[in-house]
């Protein structure tokens, strides 16, 4: 999720629409936990922890660990909150979540695990939280992180496109390029320059049917699109989301189902020890 610092310009998130494509967004966190191994008594922080499915799932695996989850939204913060309220006491007394600014995220070699869903490509600095995180690793603590790698696909280039026109341009203020992206070999040598080991960086593409290129703008809404919707007034939003649609409709050549590809970044790390 947004860092606290981010949410502080722009509207907080809607867990609701966030989670309307749960399934989908859930893919790479399964990607993950299919190649995750845990111990027994993992301490584990899962760094925009959204509503919390995942770092209750974290928490599950490791049957004497405790997982901590925290996120700059509260209105994530509060849909985590109100989801462990419906888990075991057992489960409920081994997590916990936090309100707290992602980029401000210190700790003194806490934790085994660090995971993170989505969240370190809204934070410019990945440096100095790819070196907070090594900092906060116990000595053979791991590290895993996936961020969106999707600039290029063809919906991201048509809100770029469609930003950079009049009269969305004069209001938008460059908006049109929200994130830069860095190649995996970028990663693998900024984490190997901070000290990391076993270090794996790659892509994968994920394949999610749609219904109609209408249900990619509503993908968008609660993530990509949320800095243009915060700077538009509210009263253009409609005509903003309608041109979009119809210049997907064109993009994609159709306005029925469809396939929605998502590239995605996961980067793995060991902080070196026994």
């Amino acid at each position: 999720m947004l860092p606290h610092s981010k949410a502080t310009l722009m509207s907080d998130w809607d867990p609701e629409l966030y989670n309307r494509f749960r399934r989908y967004r859930a893919e790479p966190v399964e990607h993950i936990l299919s190649h995750l191994q845990f111990s027994d008594d993992e301490q584990i922080i899962d760094l925009g922890c959204g509503s919390g499915e995942n770092t209750i799932e974290l928490a599950r695996r490791s049957p004497h660990g405790s997982a901590r989850g925290v996120d700059g939204s509260p209105a994530m913060i509060e849909a985590a909150s109100k989801l462990l309220d419906g888990e075991p006491a057992e489960l409920k007394a081994r997590v916990s979540f936090e309100l707290l600014n992602v980029p401000e995220f210190r700790a003194d070699r806490a934790y085994t695990l660090i995971f993170s869903n989505a969240t370190f490509h809204w934070i410019p600095d990945k440096l100095a939280l790819f070196a907070a995180c090594f900092d906060a690793l116990r000595p053979g603590g791991r590290i895993v992180v996936q961020m969106p790698a999707n600039e290029t696909e063809t919906a991201k280039m048509e809100i770029g496109r469609l930003a950079r026109e009049a009269p969305w341009s004069g209001m938008l203020g460059g908006r049109e390029r929200a994130f830069d992206e860095e190649p995996p070999k970028f990663y693998a040598a900024m984490l190997a320059r901070l000290g990391y080991d076993r270090i794996d960086c790659y892509h994968l593409t994920f394949h999610h049917p749609m219904e109609r290129p209408a249900d990619v703008v509503q993908w968008y809404r609660s993530t990509g699109l949320r800095p243009f919707l915060d700077a538009l007034p509210k009263d253009r939003h409609d005509e903003f989301l309608a041109q979009l649609t119809a210049r997907l409709n064109s993009a994609y050549g159709t306005s029925g189902p469809m396939t929605f590809d998502f590239k995605r970044l996961f980067i793995w790390g060991r902080r070196p020890g026994p």
